[in-house]
């Protein structure tokens, strides 16, 4: 099949070279882009296309292109209304049902003969309990949380059901941590997140270190430090799962009226 477009390894295409197979005036490509791909409603930018700056100017003006999928280029030739554009409809059309044949073939290849699936489970098995012991090692969680994670990470990799697997994790495995400060603090009548991280400091569950707070050794039994990075910023995030309500609520010394002290 000849290259009609230029497509990409990941199946896309560019703005700019629909544009200009479709054979429109360059002087106004930035306004077909901003009618036709910006402006559509019912086009998703991150799911339909993907604008990034071209170092080529159009129309004496610097320009921005967009990555097209294939199914959304169908679309714009529709539009077109053209000889050309029906050209590259069907073009398009081809180019996916050849994209289908590949991942189809490729999938059949991956699929393995029931002779080798039973080693391959047992190679499933020996990796959830390398993978479960490193994350325990790197992240600090506890056991069980780190072996319910690396069964689902070991499934997804393996592409078998791990389901039976699952079920003989004891069910407090799978109580993972979900709630801050703020959130804990909405169970005692709206205290403040200060207030809180003051409480559960004084049950020597986290300590401040270098600014930031930290689980002790108590505190993980009721909480996982998640790793997080954010607008150049990285550290640890707690997330506290429900047993620590209980625990807060022998403190004789939480307010009532949900002003930190």
């Amino acid at each position: 099949m000849n290259q009609l477009i230029k497509i990409d390894n990941s199946g896309k295409t560019t703005a700019k070279e629909l544009y200009d197979f479709l054979g429109l005036n360059s002087a106004v490509y930035a306004r077909w882009c901003k009618t036709n791909i910006v402006e559509n409603q019912f086009a998703i930018e991150g799911t339909d296309y993907f604008p990034f700056n071209m170092n080529v100017e159009c129309g004496g003006q610097a320009s921005t292109n967009y990555y097209l999928t294939i199914d959304f280029a169908k679309k714009l030739c529709m539009v077109s209304k053209s000889e050309r554009g029906e050209q590259a409809r069907n073009y398009f059309i081809e180019v996916e049902k050849r994209y289908k044949q590949v991942a189809e073939s490729f999938t059949t290849k991956l699929t393995p003969q029931p002779r080798y699936r039973a080693r391959m489970i047992s190679t499933a098995v020996k990796d959830v309990d390398a993978t479960a012991k490193q994350l325990m090692k790197l992240f600090a969680v506890k056991d069980g949380i780190a072996y319910a994670a690396a069964v689902n990470m070991v499934e997804e990799t393996y592409q078998i059901d791990m389901s039976p697997v699952k079920k003989l994790l004891p069910a407090a495995v799978h109580e993972t941590g979900f709630m801050n400060p703020t959130q804990i603090g909405q169970r005692f009548g709206g205290l403040k997140a200060q207030t809180v991280n003051q409480l559960l400091m004084q049950k020597g569950l986290q300590a401040k270190i270098a600014g930031e707070w930290r689980l002790t050794d108590d505190g993980k039994q009721y909480a996982e430090e998640k790793p997080y990075e954010r607008n150049g910023h990285s550290g640890y995030q707690i997330q506290w799962n429900e047993s620590v309500i209980i625990v807060l609520t022998d403190q004789s010394t939480i307010p009532t009226n949900g002003i930190s002290g």
